[in-house]
C-alpha cells in the first residue's frame, strides 16, 4: 500500500600501506557508512492515531519520523542510520 522513497545508503573506505622495512609494514584504515548523512525514514506503520497495530486513523496516518534501525529496536549499521566513521591500524611482521 505505501512505497518508500528507495534505500540510498554510500559507504566509503580509504586504505594506506606503509612499509618500513623488509618485514614490517602497516596499513592504516578509515571507513565511512552512510557518508552523504542522509536520513532514511521506515516506510509508515500503524494508524493514524495510535500505535503499530491500529487501524482506526488519526492525526499521523501515513506518517513516519524513525530510521528503520530505531523502529525495529535493532541499530545495526548500514540501515539507515547516522553517519559512522571508523579507523583502523593493522601492524605486519
Amino acid at each position: 500500500m505505501f512505497r518508500a522513497a528507495g534505500f540510498r545508503n554510500w559507504d566509503f573506505s580509504l586504505t594506506k600501506k606503509f612499509k618500513f622495512t623488509e618485514r614490517f609494514s602497516a596499513q592504516f584504515r578509515a571507513e565511512f557508512f552512510n557518508i552523504l548523512n542522509e536520513p532514511i525514514f521506515a516506510n509508515p506503520t500503524g494508524g493514524p492515531g495510535g500505535g503499530a497495530g491500529d487501524p482506526s486513523g488519526g492525526a499521523g496516518f501515513g506518517t513516519q519520523s524513525a530510521t528503520p534501525d530505531v523502529l525495529s529496536s535493532n541499530p545495526e549499521l548500514g540501515s539507515g542510520g547516522p553517519r559512522s566513521i571508523q579507523l583502523g591500524l593493522k601492524l605486519a611482521f
